[in-house]
């Protein structure tokens, strides 16, 4: 008897370690796309880019924050102002890079959450162009593992633009988790 629950503890810690380490897993190869998604916007590698993401459709949706909108209205009037949120595509935003000579998608405040199959990213960016911060906000992955490889599956996102408002600092922005 004491054989079987010595055998059941030992099962239990390995079984415990074995989940541990999928997590852990998981967690590098999901950092592993981020990572490679913000070098590729750098490099303007579309092959890379492209290679993160989900066959078919893919969500790509982001939102001006209100108080950019509302400086927006301000300077340009309500008629001439931006929309406050678009649609678009992965392709169509790396081809947008391209009228820049360099550009930049960093992250940081990284928050990720899987259960082997999905997860879900949050994160802080800045996006630069021409070495120049011109947005930043909060941007949400999410993935799923397909063929044992994670893929994005959507990329939302909020803008506040920095003609109007500078990023808080890291430290100011982890005061609200």
């Amino acid at each position: 008897m004491e054989n079987i629950k010595l055998l059941s503890i030992i099962f239990l810690i390995t079984a415990q370690h074995g989940y541990a380490q999928q997590k852990a897993d998981n967690r590098k190869e999901i950092t592993s796309i981020i990572n490679n998604y913000s070098k590729s916007v750098i490099e303007k590698d579309s092959v890379t880019f492209y290679g993160l993401f989900n066959d078919g459709t893919v969500t790509w949706c982001a939102a001006l924050k209100d108080r950019s909108q509302a400086r927006e209205f301000e300077k340009k009037g309500v008629k001439s102002a931006r929309r406050n949120y678009f649609s678009s595509s992965y392709e169509a935003f790396m081809r947008s890079l391209f009228r820049y000579k360099s550009t930049k998608d960093k992250f940081d405040n990284i928050r990720i959450i899987e259960d082997g199959t999905v997860a879900s990213v949050s994160m802080d960016y800045s996006f630069w162009a021409d070495n120049k911060m011109t947005n930043w906000g909060g941007k949400y992955l999410s993935l799923i593992k397909r063929d044992g490889k994670w893929k994005i599956t959507s990329v939302i996102y909020s803008l506040e633009l920095t003609d109007y408002f500078e990023q808080p600092t890291l430290k100011e922005r982890q005061k609200g988790l």
